[in-house]
């Protein structure tokens, strides 16, 4: 049996530090900078009941233009809340993605305890106090805390023969009693409000003695370093300049999920799970934006969601698309909607050739991977802002992705 260690530790730069003494569930906090802001789904769903629309953004001055709406959080119909899922490409796989928190001048994030008592271990295996009930988890930091961390190490309690089961349910209670304590995996579990759909295998389990819901995205989803920080990928988000000089955000273009830190050139997916290998893609990102250069093109078909949204944005597009991509079953061009190109384009259309048929355009030179990303486009063009988000992908190659 080991014993987790305790440490305070802070944010040297950018503000609060979500981290914690690992034993005891407190923190040190240094000098922030103005405004650090964390927003999780319960702060969504209190600025609904507020009033605030959709389009409403999230850290809308730190670096993203319009910030994070919070319907790209959460889709409210007839009184029911569930995760919006967003589309991405990462390691030529499109997936689709959900977000669940959102931190704004924030430096680090940390990993925080959950524990989870047990009578013991059979074949190497925990016993969980509550035997036959799923994973309970006794968290040791709330949503409402500027140092809470959906990222959560699972830390097995032994308790003493003859403990009632449901009756440890803070950590204060482990921590006072003593229990010899045992750190396991990571998961990614951010803490709900009740009834959340949408991603994730829901559940309950206890903060301060009282029952709380969390959704479960499993093991191998983030990585974390030494100090217990959780180590953080890129999230690349395409900006567009409208006739209003600004740089605009289209809702309908796919984000690229990178796989190494920015400037590495990408790779293989970080997370290679068990059960035949199945992919483990990264939950905690920071974005990043880039421009997109005038030698490059989206795929917007007049009459298009992301067509629609451009000419609102004063952002040009052509009408010259053929007969034979205005004619197709629209459901046929929807895996390229709003992707890029970096192909040669024509004079007089101002669309590469490769857009003239449905069939040309799987031979587009699609920017969809860090790699192809950061070798055709300026490196300067590439910002990284001052917000990083929980998104737990949900789905890849049109697969789910299952929490393990």
């Amino acid at each position: 049996m080991g014993s987790v260690y305790s440490r305070a530790v802070r944010s040297p730069s950018r503000g609060l530090a979500a981290g914690a003494l690992v034993a005891l569930g407190a923190c040190s906090q240094g000098d922030a900078p103005p405004d650090p802001k964390l927003w999780t789904l319960f702060d969504v769903q209190a600025l609904y009941a507020e009033g605030a629309p959709a389009t409403h953004g999230l850290a809308p001055n730190d670096g993203l233009p319009g910030g994070i709406p919070l319907g790209q959080l959460l889709a409210l119909s007839m009184g029911q809340s569930a995760l919006v899922g967003r589309n991405a490409w990462e390691d030529d796989y499109q997936t689709t993605y959900v977000t669940t928190e959102v931190w704004s001048s924030f430096d680090r994030v940390w990993m925080q305890p959950a524990y989870v008592p047990v009578t013991g271990w059979t074949g190497g295996t925990p016993q969980p106090l509550d035997a036959g009930t799923t994973l309970r988890p006794i968290f040791s930091v709330g949503p409402h805390s500027g140092f809470y961390s959906p990222f959560w190490q699972i830390v097995y309690a032994l308790v003493p023969g003859g403990t009632a089961p449901g009756s440890v349910t803070s950590a204060r209670q482990i921590l006072d009693a003593g229990y010899s304590l045992t750190p396991s995996e990571g998961r990614t579990m951010p803490l709900t409000p009740d009834g959340i759909t949408g991603g994730g295998n829901p559940g309950s389990g206890w903060l301060d003695g009282a029952p709380i819901s969390f959704l479960d995205f499993g093991t191998a989803t983030f990585s974390w370093d030494a100090e217990n920080v959780v180590q953080e990928l890129p999230l690349f988000v395409f900006t567009v300049f409208g006739d209003d000089g600004q740089p605009h955000v289209l809702s309908e273009m796919p984000k690229v999920l990178g796989t190494t830190p920015p400037g590495l050139g990408g790779g293989p997916p970080p997370n290679i799970g068990p059960n035949g290998g199945q992919p483990r893609y990264s939950a905690f990102w920071r974005i990043y934006t880039v421009a997109v250069p005038p030698f490059a093109t989206i795929f917007a078909p007049p009459g298009s969601p992301i067509a629609t949204d451009m000419v609102a944005q004063g952002i040009p597009t052509s009408n010259q698309y053929s007969d034979a991509i205005m004619a197709v079953d629209p459901t046929q061009l929807a895996p390229y909607i709003g992707r890029l190109t970096v192909d040669l384009t024509d004079s007089v259309t101002g669309l590469p050739a490769c857009f003239a048929t449905p069939t040309g355009l799987g031979t587009c030179h699609w920017i969809e991977v860090q790699a192809e990303l950061e070798a055709n486009l300026d490196a300067s063009t590439t910002q990284a802002t001052g917000i990083t988000v929980t998104c737990p992908v949900i789905e890849a190659a049109a697969t789910p992705v299952v929490p393990l």
